[in-house]
């Protein structure tokens, strides 16, 4: 039964709080320094990232920027002549001629030029001068409800400590020391490449850095960044060629900024730049180190206090749940801020040079990696981290996509393909096995769709989106072509990111009319009329659009029951790979699910069983493990998607709780590769499970694992702009409180049971069950 009570203050039994709650630990403690990056401690403020080691005996902080990219903008990315080579693709793959689809496809595909990837700056370094066995009663912790990093440990009867954090509000990194007043501490730096130097001062260091790199650049080309720390202390300074030697001090404050010349336009030069860092460290010291120490602290639990999550449960899982759920929103905030230049690239704002370092670069992957990272966001109640998102969108991604429009494909609007990077690379990928793909510039700006419909924003969609929309629906309106054959509108030629059938007993990519492709097209022309809908729009473009949606097409089920990937019924080269493209429109999209699709949604299931029959083929990495749990989370499978959180768990997760992607046959690497998507996606299907507000409809508890007995989650978001609170006990939901940001009318579902509600204007409207 469902009870109805509005309450304009919170009731006795359920308070309105959001206060954390006396056993929310959202603590990461250890009893050992870390030795490798997976185990050191994450930091960030939008800009700048630090992985912290609180290793002895020379403490290893690792320092990066969002904008320190190799590479440069270019203008020459799209291959003359590609317009032409595509259409003589598309002749091909009309016949099935594979394998000459592919040998065309080296006139089409794009040029990468100084393409780039983000880079490490450096490292400061801070050399207590003794060894970890002088020591006792070690410790550091990471509290990411407020962004501290803490480190202690004996010695000689005196207790050494170390506190550590990124401010965002006055944008620099401090790290404050008490020693015992007989120590000798060397502090420098180092650049993470051989074209960085650095200067030495009585008490302070400066450092220019370069990101240069020849894997991912045809020369060295990229941005320069200057970084200046300043040291307060009450011990003796002095500077040799090689470091800041401190002696005799109790207390050492250490004051760091870097500045990079992206997308400088004016006083660009190294001395100017330094100038300027040096004048804002300078500004940040004569405050007081406990004020910048409130600021940062309030600032970081204002947005991390929004969500309060408790859980209890039958097994030794369930009591992580809260911290990684908890932990993936830190690990955004920490990596997009408001203000933040870039938006959070395939690390966030940390990089472990590995990434940068193979073949596979630290960038925006838009075929599941930068999607994945914001997918979060509104749900979560971080919905100001995709702010850069939408302006690199806008300003980067979208010019250069117009671009590629007009000289890869001779049309108008715009694109997106399968890679981008710090200046909105939009030509097709420069390897065939990958290209074409120009549907990821639909899939990424999908998020602002999110946004809006999360925040029922009008003048956002009007003016911030649907410049982009009509522009893309523009592109796709000349890209499909009518199949004759079936009557339907199909497209390509393209690949389903980024897996290959077997042609001829040989592995190829591009193909017409792929799910994936048909899937985003028909995705951008659903959100297309929709927005016009809403605007009061009804010109001759939104009623060919209408006409031609309904004529895309369809999915198609396979002879084994599952979904098809491609318009053909060739063999999957490799039936276990970690890509699922082709399931997308049951999540992130709702074009399949269980209400209106329940065949489609049967062979959705199929297909994962597939992917995972033999389980020891599987490709396992972490966002391809986040789309298993969320597909299974939008088919209402609570327990299948909890044993895929159960499984990263048990094989994804670094020593410091990051989910890494380890080298695979199909994503070759020499070490594991930290992925931010990892984190996000499982803090995205932590949400799922607890709340879905797809299609109209606010869902309660709408998978609940069984073993999630019991469980107190406020501050989640609903689609409408809606904030939800709930309760359970048992299994079973106590109350949910809902409270709206305007006066609406909503539908909500609990167990099969469905309630219209009429909401006010910030009154909390209580449900108890």
């Amino acid at each position: 039964m469902l009870s109805q009570i509005v309450t304009t203050t919170p009731s006795p039994c359920h308070a309105c709080h959001r206060e954390k709650k006396g056993d929310e630990v959202l603590e990461l403690i250890k009893k050992e320094a870390a030795t490798r990056w997976g185990e050191a401690f994450p930091i960030g403020n939008g800009h700048m990232g630090a992985m912290v080691y609180g290793s002895l005996p020379v403490n290893r902080i690792e320092l990066t920027e969002n904008t320190f990219f190799s590479g440069e903008k270019s203008d020459v990315d799209n291959r003359r002549g590609a317009d032409q080579a595509f259409y003589r693709m598309r002749e091909l793959a009309s016949k099935g001629e594979y394998d000459k689809v592919h040998e065309e496809a080296e006139a089409f595909i794009g040029v990468r030029n100084n393409y780039g990837t983000n880079l490490p700056v450096g490292q400061l370094l801070v050399d207590y001068g003794f060894q970890p066995e002088e020591v006792s009663e070690y410790e550091r912790s990471l509290t990411i409800s407020t962004g501290m990093v803490t480190s202690s440990f004996s010695k000689e009867g005196f207790k050494y400590q170390e506190e550590m954090f990124l401010s965002h509000p006055d944008h620099i990194l401090i790290d404050h020391i008490r020693l015992s007043g007989r120590d000798k501490v060397k502090i420098s730096f180092q650049p993470a490449n051989e074209y960085g130097d650095v200067h030495y001062e009585e008490s302070s260091l400066s450092f220019t850095c370069y990101a240069y790199e020849t894997l991912h650049c045809d020369s060295l080309s990229g941005v320069m960044a200057v970084g200046h720390a300043a040291i307060v202390t009450d011990g003796s300074c002095s500077a040799d060629t090689d470091g800041i030697v401190i002696e005799g001090a109790t207390v050492i404050k250490l004051y760091a900024d870097i500045l990079t010349d992206f997308k400088r336009t004016l006083d660009s030069n190294k001395e100017q730049m330094l100038q300027e860092v040096v004048s804002h460290v300078q500004e940040c010291l004569g405050k007081e180190y406990s004020q910048l120490k409130l600021r940062h602290k309030d600032d970081i639990s204002q947005y991390m206090d929004r969500v309060d999550f408790q859980l209890k449960g039958k097994d030794e899982y369930v009591e992580q749940i809260p911290f990684l759920f908890q932990y993936g929103r830190y690990l955004l905030l920490s990596s997009s801020r408001e203000d933040s230049k870039l938006p959070a690239h395939l690390q966030g704002v940390w990089n472990d040079n590995v990434a940068c370092r193979i073949g596979w670069t630290c960038d925006m992957h838009l075929d599941i990696n930068t999607q994945m990272n914001y997918w979060p966001s509104e749900a979560v109640n971080l919905s100001e981290t995709t702010k850069p998102l939408f302006q690199w969108i806008t300003k980067e991604l979208m010019p250069s996509g117009t671009v590629s429009a007009r000289e890869s494909y001779g049309l108008r609007g715009w694109v997106g393909e399968l890679v981008s990077n710090a200046w909105g690379f939009a030509a097709p990928y420069w390897a065939s096995p990958i290209a074409p793909c120009p549907t990821g510039g639909i899939w990424v700006m999908m998020q602002m769709w999110e946004h809006f419909l999360y925040s029922n924003d009008l003048k956002f969609l009007e003016l911030e989106f649907m410049p982009l929309l009509e522009s893309a629906v523009e592109f796709f309106e000349q890209y499909i072509f009518l199949d004759e054959e079936t009557g339907f509108y199909t497209s390509g030629p393209s690949i389903s990111p980024e897996n290959s059938f077997l042609y001829e007993g040989k592995p190829y990519q591009i193909s017409n009319g792929c799910t994936y492709e048909i899937l985003m097209i028909r995705e951008l022309f659903q959100v297309y009329q929709e927005s016009c809908n809403l605007l009061g729009l009804s010109h001759e473009s939104y009623k060919r659009i209408c006409e031609k949606t309904k004529l895309l097409q369809p999915y198609q089920i396979t002879a084994q029951g599952t979904i098809a990937e491609w318009n053909h019924d060739l063999e999957e080269a490799d039936p276990q790979h970690r890509h699922t493209s082709h399931l997308l429109g049951l999540y992130p999209f709702s074009q399949i699910n269980p209400e209106d699709t329940p065949q489609l949604c049967e062979a959705a299931e199929k297909t994962l069983q597939a992917k995972l029959n033999p389980i020891e083929n599987w490709e396992d990495t972490g966002w391809a493990r986040s789309m298993l749990m969320l597909y299974e989370a939008r088919l209402l499978h609570g327990d299948q998607a909890y044993g895929h959180m159960k499984s990263m768990l048990e094989n994804l997760l670094e020593p410091n709780h990051m989910v890494y992607h380890p080298p695979t046959r199909g994503a070759g690497a020499f070490d594991h590769v930290y992925e931010l998507d990892g984190n996000t996606g499982l803090t995205t299907c932590i949400a799922e499970v607890l709340l879905q507000s797809q299609k109209g409809i606010i869902r309660l508890l709408p998978a609940l694992p069984d073993e999630w007995m019991t469980g107190e989650i406020s501050g989640l978001r609903a689609r409408g702009n809606i904030t939800v609170d709930m309760k359970w006990e048992s299994g079973k939901l106590v109350y949910a409180r809902l409270t709206s940001k305007k006066d609406v009318r909503c539908i909500v579902e609990y167990a099969g049971a469905r309630l219209e509600l009429q909401l006010e204007q910030g009154l909390p409207h209580l449900l108890e069950f």
